[in-house]
């Protein structure tokens, strides 16, 4: 992925200024502890929803890597909800620092200092020996330097890696997300083969979720086609009338339901008012429960749209163009459709960036690809009945 950072002469100044307090709190005496004396581990991932789901095969391979090591992980509140069962991270920091704002992004002076010395206090009471940070820019070198740990990895950025005992070259900026965590490993002897993770559903989740389409009539006959309209930055939001044009042609066909969920500020409604339509307005956990009873999820580049990828449940996905090689989902089965190339499977090959022209896509695109994944399925789901055409 590319540095998140752009390199005018103001942001430089700023991220200067950053870089020099980085250094002032930099911790004294920097022995880095040997691989096998290392017992409590930070994992810095203050982002959305997807991106804590690309940290899984990271956090996987540290459980390999260092098997008696406490994980933590310093994130926002969903990331405890969305780990919850994984066995991926002991123990969570939470915070809220804001920096997704664009008025905070690029001016300390609008840093929530005061959440930061909370932050500080609570990583240096757990003598933290090694700190990870995958984002690429100076704001995670500043809490690598808050947090103490005696050994901080992330990637290098010129002068703004003197925080840092384990500079990471950046490589290939095209790479994947997932790839770009797993390359901070190689400090340690990483990556290592291990199995992918996946996100835990209880049982008692699973018999909820079954109970809740089972009420709206939906059996294990039937094919669920999910449809999640949300993202988290509008502008990676396809029509909220052409999903409900999908919404109304998939409703019509026999043996699916469409399953449209609504966020908790209403957006989607739209969708799930569509008539023969599942509505399903619910928390984090029980969005999880909910997808992983889909034969497909049809969404922007959104966290949903992650958390479908490491439940094994088959997307299509909008995306803006080029941004697909740095934020495909998890695993394999997937359809993801830009302007300039409709459907490709997994496909992280774009050679440039025209981000968020997700209009261009088409509602005929996104149905043909739905029938395309459940017609690819050899055993399905919820049934072995014949895919339903759409």
């Amino acid at each position: 992925m590319a540095q998140t950072w752009i390199p005018s002469l103001r942001k430089r100044l700023m991220l200067g200024a950053l870089d020099l307090f980085a250094r002032m709190t930099r911790p004294r005496g920097d022995a880095r502890p040997p691989n096998a004396s290392i017992q409590r581990i930070l994992v810095i991932e203050l982002w959305n929803i997807g991106d804590v789901v690309l940290a899984m095969p990271f956090l996987a391979q540290l459980r390999v890597l260092f098997p008696k090591a406490k994980v933590t992980m310093l994130a926002q509140p969903h990331a405890r909800t969305i780990l919850a069962g994984t066995g991926l991270v002991d123990d969570f920091v939470e915070t809220e620092l804001g920096w997704s704002e664009s008025a905070v992004r690029h001016n300390p002076l609008a840093y929530n200092w005061r959440e930061l010395a909370r932050v500080r206090r609570e990583l240096k009471r757990r003598q933290l020996d090694v700190a990870f940070s995958s984002r690429m820019h100076v704001r995670e070198h500043v809490v690598l330097a808050l947090s103490g740990a005696r050994r901080r990895v992330a990637f290098s950025l010129g002068d703004g890696h003197r925080v840092l005992t384990d500079a990471v070259p950046i490589g290939d900026p095209n790479r994947h997300k997932v790839d770009e965590w797993l390359e901070l490993s190689r400090p340690f002897g990483g990556p290592v083969s291990v199995d992918s993770p996946r996100l835990n559903v209880s049982d008692a989740e699973r018999r909820w979720a079954t109970a809740f389409l089972a009420v709206h009539g939906a059996s294990t006959e039937t094919r669920i086609v999910g449809i999640h309209p949300g993202a988290s930055v509008p502008a990676k939001r396809w029509p909220m009338e052409r999903f409900a044009e999908v919404a109304a042609t998939v409703a019509r066909t026999p043996d699916a339901k469409v399953l449209a969920f609504v966020a908790p500020d209403g957006h989607g409604e739209q969708v799930g008012q569509v008539p023969e339509v599942i509505r399903a307005k619910v928390n984090l956990r029980e969005l999880i429960a909910l997808v992983a009873c889909c034969d497909v999820l049809v969404c922007n580049d959104s966290g949903p749209m992650h958390i479908a990828g490491a439940l094994d449940v088959p997307t299509v996905s909008v995306f803006g163009s080029g941004i697909q090689r740095w934020f495909s989902p998890l695993g394999d089965g997937h359809r993801v459709l830009t302007a300039e190339r409709g459907a490709t499977e997994s496909d992280t090959g774009a050679d440039s960036v025209t981000p968020f022209n997700v209009a261009s896509v088409s509602t005929s695109q996104v149905l043909d690809a739905v029938t395309e994944v459940l017609g690819a399925m050899k055993v399905y789901p919820n049934t072995r009945s014949p895919a339903p055409q759409i």
